[in-house]
């Protein structure tokens, strides 16, 4: 699997698609933000490192005493802008390390998994915000451990991009 995702790579680590995807992550931004003030600043799961189906249920309340369309809004952008994100995001930043680390090492696999954790993440804080009866259930586990995986994997992403960084600042200044 690693050798086709490898081969994906070489094919499509070029300057035209990493502005595609810079472009990409920059409109899932601006949705992004439009849903947030539009939910009232509210501080959703999704950036969260790790909560609770209590704390959960309590954002979802929080949602419904905003507007009766809240939850909805949350879940439907969940779905939606903030799938594409993670593609967006995980493309740009696996062709930044398919680049710095070109020798075999596979670190560009890093952002892919945290895409896809954040993508679980995502379909699963949808279906809380959907099926909200007013309490907690433990299906908010299942979210909050996919938040927990990605927050640690966008970590070791951003530790291997500084690593891939300094180690080309040398090579460059050489």
């Amino acid at each position: 699997m690693t050798t086709f995702i490898r081969a994906v790579l070489e094919r499509c680590a070029t300057r035209r698609v990493a502005l595609v995807a810079l472009a990409g992550v920059a409109a899932c931004v601006a949705g992004l933000v439009w849903r947030q003030s539009r939910l009232g600043g509210l501080e959703l799961l999704d950036s969260r490192g790790w909560y609770a189906p209590g704390e959960a249920a309590a954002l979802f309340d929080e949602l419904d005493r905003l507007d009766a369309n809240a939850r909805l809004v949350y879940a439907a952008t969940g779905l939606t802008v903030d799938m594409a994100f993670p593609a967006a995001y995980g493309l740009l930043l696996a062709i930044l390390l398919f680049r710095l680390f070109p020798s075999g090492v596979t670190l560009f696999l890093l952002p892919l998994a945290t895409a896809a954790a954040d993508a679980l993440e995502n379909a699963a804080v949808a279906a809380l915000a959907l099926s909200h009866a007013g309490a907690p259930t433990p299906l908010a586990w299942l979210a909050a451990i996919f938040t927990l995986v990605k927050t640690a994997l966008l970590a070791a992403t951003a530790a291997a991009l500084i690593a891939g960084a300094v180690r080309w600042l040398r090579l460059r200044l050489r």
